[in-house]
């Protein structure tokens, strides 16, 4: 489940375009696999087959497939100015 914090469902207001978070990068190696936190962005993917389209809380979001389900926040980070979102209750697998 995922779900916006209500910083983060301003700014996406305000910039008028859909999330889209990315398939998460898994590293490998002889005896063991992590998974790092998937990054988000504006915007729609480029090959929409790879993702699936939500309505969460009036936005638009695309989650890439095979996702796991896990109960995450999109929040708002703002660091000298410059705002960016991020999401907030990943654990690396």
């Amino acid at each position: 489940m995922i779900r916006f914090s209500e910083e983060a469902i301003a700014f996406v207001n305000e910039k008028g375009s859909s999330v889209l978070i990315d398939s998460p990068y898994t590293v490998r190696g002889c005896c063991f696999r992590l998974t790092e936190c998937p990054t988000i962005r504006f915007g729609q993917p480029v090959d929409p087959e790879t993702h699936i389209r939500k309505d969460v809380q009036g936005l638009e979001l695309y989650v890439p497939k095979g996702l796991p389900e896990r109960a995450l926040t999109v929040g708002l980070r703002n660091f000298l100015g410059f705002r960016s979102l991020f999401i907030d209750g990943w654990k690396p697998s």
